[in-house]
């Protein structure tokens, strides 16, 4: 799990109040407005730069993130990544089909020599070695996994897995992104919204 807050210290909210004047009474209003803005361009930053780093989709990132908005009365909003590690069928796999068969009613087998998988787009792809192979197996739930043998045996099965995403965003260069976005913009909508109050009056 990775938790993420955006707030505003003591200095910054003098600076408001200062710049507001007569009507610094109105801060926390400035504070709710930019803070959630900035949350949620958060957000939306972590789904994109996860999925630009990794071989993962932003929908998969993205069930993983809990937004909880700030309020005049908590003016902090926090994102949460929480998740277990993500099935590797959910990342790249070449080839990303399972064993063919064919001939008489299905007999003769054809399945790939190797597979190949790649977590970080860094990485590239890999061969998954390894005795016994893995190889991708459906299920009737819809699913296709990555699996392998636990013995010569034909079952039981064990699926492969990739990364969790709080993971994937504790990358440096990820995390180091995200803060980057969401303090910009919080500067840009603190000033924007003071504006709009200076404004009506």
């Amino acid at each position: 799990m990775i938790n993420f807050d955006i707030q505003v210290n003591e200095e910054q909210l003098n600076d408001i109040e200062k710049k507001l004047g007569n009507l610094k009474s109105k801060a926390p209003i400035v504070l709710v407005r930019a803070i959630n803005r900035a949350a949620a361009k958060a957000r939306t930053e972590t789904k994109r730069e996860v999925a630009n780093k990794y071989y993962i989709s932003q929908e998969n990132v993205l069930k993983t993130i809990r937004l909880t908005k700030a309020s005049t009365a908590n003016l902090s909003a926090q994102l949460t990544s929480k998740g277990g590690p993500i099935a590797l069928s959910k990342f790249k796999v070449s080839p990303d089909r399972g064993v063919k068969w064919t001939g008489k009613k299905g007999k003769k087998k054809i399945s790939p020599s190797v597979y190949k998988a790649g977590v970080e787009k860094s990485g590239g792809m890999k061969p998954l070695s390894g005795s016994p192979k893995a190889f991708i197996a459906g299920f009737s739930s819809g699913h296709s996994g990555v699996m392998t043998r636990i013995s010569a045996r034909r079952l039981p099965l064990k699926q492969l897995y990739g990364p969790a995403v709080p993971s994937m965003i504790k990358n440096d260069e990820v995390i180091e992104r995200i803060q980057k976005e969401a303090t910009e913009t919080l500067e840009k909508r603190i000033d924007a919204e003071i504006n709009n109050i200076l404004q009506r009056g």
